[in-house]
């Protein structure tokens, strides 16, 4: 038996901080130190030296409000009545030993726990002496802060400091408790999902006993208790020293449920001794735990206790629990008792006593039930493989989570199990995209129908399950809908699919989640997996290919990076197709030449047409680049049209990057810099055609991966429900891998007058996602110059992961006709003598500004010149053939002495080839009157 492995930490004699809601977390050497420094430097601040108090029983007096108040914010963040455990759980001991009056022993012992109550709300508590409110909100604030890097209370701290970074419109110097309400009011969704004790007393007990009721119903399902939820809710009340059911239960639970705890409680009383309650439920969390269930006994023990501390502190804040019957500590000691490395020696009658023969093993191949045995294909997934053939020799329901990359053959094991099962209806498909922005009642009834559909006779599949779950609006509630969806409908089968770490990401939002699966994960391929993928694409386009050339696709597919969806098993066909293309044209050019070798004319073809292409290892390229893009991207920038300064700014980058590599062959220590930027300037600069191009530069440099681009703008990023934004900004960033992600017109995400908007919401997590991704993946932002310098002042955090801005000036009226000019030549047209000096008369009366487009007004002046040319000639094509059908009507009158009909009258002919091509004066635009007219029409 071994613990799930992130609580290995609990078996070890590291400094550990376990606080059960995020689980164990070794503290890093020395930052309880800095954090304490930190402490003692705030209360030092001139602005807090002289507010102190005598009061508080606990801190030395005079005590510092500011040591005060951490002292109460310590309590707070682990979760009001929450376990805080672990042999470095002594948060004030540690960070405010200094300050005691009294400090205890530090202890280092892992089963250590203890669960404070945790009186302390925003914005202020201590600090509330101080004479000058708005100080004591900033300094409250600056508390929160200098308790940075606790990696356990981090989410909750943030939290609290976004309520102090938008404070409701309040006066502050209201009585403590009205002022609190004013801000709990105010708190966003976000907050107090975070942060739920600001929900209230009543609030947070309907939140605690949520999770209590859902980790009590796991537990007993892997270890049944003959109890009652009622039953086990009083026992819980009289453990907590309670005289009666407390009446805000009716709203926590229902008013059925609250009934009848009212109805079972003196009786239970009677009953109850507390001590053998306590061992009765001991032995329960060791059943549960044997059984696996090691998160859900974690969380019924939180929970648990968050439900004491709660209901002991009505009609106020939680409190300290006053009576700890609940055992913490005793499955904290059993926990490492029974998982513990612990040694052995051999007992002498192992070897003294013959053994008892084994039982034969079943012959292989034999099923238990008459479930087919599975026939699979797929590659290079051992895994997946085992777990498909375990599954389909069991009688249990399928229950499968398979987690990895994309492109490495998960929906095809899916589909292989489908086939194996024999249900004869078709496996129903679900995909996550359906549950984004759906109300959560409509999400939920959506669940529910396809469970109830595919009980028994039909394989539920559940593609990007991990986005689902971990979806900010409903992914949490989703979990734990489809959790219990699981225990009621035992005959449902269901496969899960998810991405790289996905059954980690689902254990975060919902531990006991992943314990209803059989997880398998895939796993990137080996150049042997790639040649037998390539072999394969072969044979489904009629070729084949020696054993070299597989050799040489597999180690060329193994080193050749992904670029959006072109990855792992896909990139074998891709291969497949330039190659065997390649070979057929070069077969069938060989077979000519082979019957013709005078090159005199037609002959009999020769050779077998039938015979299959062979692929040989020649025939295998070198590199195989993802992107199509050929040519030197360096050499096309210094191509482009005037752009000298952004020219100047790219080469010094490129520069920079030689440096580095350089500096790293040397065995010099490198800091890769941060290569996100910004691209100012009007429209029609080239902003978008050179974040392309840097793109293939650092292809070619060897700093992305693929180089590719991927365009966006505020609708691919910001959805129009909560829960839309931050999947819509991963996916985008996801197909950006390895390349550029380019967003124009970025400010327009903090410009939006509504206040729901999302905008900032996208930033958030793109800059999150930027930090995360900073090694394969580069951003770039443009825009004009002035909106986008608000729109990096619109979040802390967007400057600096923007270190580099480089300025796209317009174009002067020279470079824009050589533009025109190099458009037209690239579309096959030729300027006629006279075009250029019309079109620069009119760009000199063309006004300037922000609206003025540059090279697009000139691709859109262009298209307009083609289409008056392409008029004028299919004009002229039209006349002379319509000349030409009257004068053979006439018979040819009019064809002697050298005139045309009607008297002498010029002929008309169809215009020449150099005329199809060429673009005059006339076909420009017209000159117009009012130039403030060139706009509106040209743009």
């Amino acid at each position: 038996m071994r613990l799930p492995d992130h609580l290995e930490l609990l078996l070890t004699d590291e400094p550990v901080l376990d606080v059960y809601s995020h689980g164990p977390w070794r503290v890093p050497d020395g930052l309880f130190e800095e954090i304490s420094a930190r402490i003692d430097g705030l209360a030092a601040d001139p602005r807090a030296a002289d507010l102190t108090t005598d009061e508080h029983k606990l801190l030395t007096l005079p005590a510092s409000l500011v040591t005060a108040e951490v002292f109460g914010i310590l309590a707070f963040l682990p979760g009001g009545g929450a376990i805080k455990a672990g042999s470095w759980s002594q948060l004030p001991e540690r960070l405010l030993y200094r300050h005691l009056v009294n400090p205890g022993p530090l202890s280092t012992r892992m089963t250590r726990w203890d669960a404070p109550g945790g009186r302390w709300r925003p914005p202020v508590d201590w600090l509330i002496e101080a004479p000058d409110r708005e100080l004591a909100i900033e300094l409250a604030r600056d508390c929160l802060s200098v308790l940075e890097g606790v990696e356990p209370l981090e989410e909750r701290r943030k939290a609290l400091l976004r309520m102090y970074d938008d404070p409701p419109e309040c006066d502050v110097n209201l009585p403590k408790m009205e002022l609190r309400e004013q801000w709990h009011a105010h708190a966003g969704d976000d907050i107090v999902t975070a942060v739920p004790e600001l929900l209230g007393p009543v609030g947070y007990l309907e939140w605690v006993c949520g999770g209590l009721l859902a980790a009590y119903e796991h537990l007993t399902e892997v270890a049944p208790r003959e109890e009652s939820v009622e039953v086990h809710l009083i026992q819980l009340l009289l453990q907590g020293s309670m005289e009666h059911v407390p009446a805000e239960l009716s709203v926590a639970l229902g008013e059925d449920r609250y009934g009848d705890l009212q109805q079972r409680f003196p009786g239970e009383r009677r009953g109850f001794k507390p001590g053998a309650w306590q061992e009765r439920t001991r032995a329960w969390l060791v059943r549960a735990l044997v059984a696996g269930a090691a998160d859900a006994c974690r969380g019924w023990l939180d929970m648990a206790m968050r439900f004491v501390a709660v209901v002991q502190g009505l009609p106020g804040d939680p409190w300290f629990p006053k009576a700890e019957w609940i055992p913490v500590g005793q499955f904290q000691t059993d926990l490492r008792r029974l998982y513990a490395p612990r040694r052995r020696v051999v007992n002498p009658l192992t070897e003294t006593l013959k053994s008892v023969p084994a039982k034969a093993a079943p012959p292989a191949g034999s099923r238990s039930r008459g479930r087919p045995e599975i026939a699979t294909s797929l590659v290079g997934q051992p895994e997946v493989v085992q777990a498909l053939d375990e599954l389909t020799r069991g009688d249990e329901p399928v229950r499968l989570l398979l987690a990895g990359p994309d492109a490495t053959g998960k929906r095809d094991a899916a589909q292989e199990l489908a086939k194996a099962l024999a249900f004869g209806r078709d496996p129903h498909w679900v995909t996550d995209n359906l549950f984004t922005g759906q109300r959560l009642s409509d999400a939920v009834a959506k669940l529910h129908a396809d469970a109830r559909d595919c009980a028994g006779d039909r394989l539920l599949i559940i593609e990007g399950l991990d986005g689902i779950v971990t979806d900010p609006g409903n992914g949490e509630a989703i979990a734990a809908e489809l959790h219990r969806l699981l225990a009621v409908h035992l005959d449902l089968h269901v496969v899960a699919l998810c991405d790289a770490g996905g059954e980690d990401r689902i254990r975060e939002i919902n531990p006991v989640l992943p314990q209803r699966f059989r997880i398998a994960r895939t796993r990137p391929f080996t150049a042997e997996g790639h040649a037998e993928l390539f072999r394969r694409a072969l044979e489904a386009r009629g070729a084949r290919g020696t054993r070299q050339a597989v050799e040489a696709a597999g180690a060329l597919l193994a080193a050749t990076p992904p670029m959006q969806t072109l990855r792992n098993a896909r990139l074998a066909p891709h291969l497949a197709d330039q190659v065997v293309a390649a070979v057929r044209a070069r077969t069938a050019k060989d077979a000519v030449a082979a019957a013709d070798p005078t090159g005199e004319g037609a002959v009999e073809e020769a050779g077998n047409q039938d015979a299959r292409p062979v692929v040989r290892k020649q025939d295998i390229p070198a590199t195989l680049d993802t992107s199509l893009a050929a040519g030197n991207p360096l050499a096309e920038l210094h191509s482009l049209t005037g752009l000298d300064t952004v020219k100047h700014e790219i080469a010094l980058i490129v520069a920079g990057t030689h440096a580095a590599r350089l500096r790293s062959e040397s065995g010099l220590k490198i800091t890769p810099p941060t290569r996100h930027m910004v691209f100012t300037g009007n429209p029609g600069t080239g902003k978008t055609m050179v974040a392309r191009l840097l793109g293939r530069i650092y292809k070619r440099l060897g700093v992305l991966s693929s180089g590719h681009l991927i365009e966006a703008s505020r609708a691919h990023l910001v959805g129009e429900y909560i829960g839309q934004t931050a999947p819509r900004t991963r996916r985008l960033v996801e197909r950006a891998l390895g390349g550029v992600l380019f967003i124009d017109e970025a400010y327009t995400l903090t410009q939006s007058p509504l206040k729901g908007d999302y905008g900032h919401e996208a930033i958030a997590e793109l800059v999150k996602l930027m930090e995360d991704h900073r090694d394969d993946l580069i951003v770039i932002v443009a825009g004009y110059q002035q909106e986008m310098a608000e729109f990096l002042a619109a979040n802390p955090g967007l400057d600096s992961r923007f270190p580099k801005q480089i300025h796209f000036p317009d174009y002067t009226d020279d470079e824009l006709i050589t533009v025109f000019g190099q458009l037209a030549a690239a579309d096959g047209f030729k300027l006629a003598p006279g075009t250029e000096d019309v079109l620069l008369a009119m760009l000199r009366r063309a006004p300037r500004g922000p609206s003025f487009g540059n090279g697009r007004l000139m691709r859109n002046m262009l298209d307009v010149a083609v289409a008056n040319q392409a008029d004028r000639v299919a004009s002229a094509a039209f006349a002379a053939k319509k000349q030409s059908a009257k004068k053979g009507e006439s018979g040819g009158k009019g064809q002697t002495g050298g005139k045309g009909e009607s008297g002498g009258k010029k002929a008309l002919r169809t215009p020449s080839k150099k005329e199809l091509i060429t673009l005059t004066a006339d076909d420009l635009p017209p000159l117009l009157d009012h130039p403030e007219e060139f706009f509106g029409l040209y743009l």
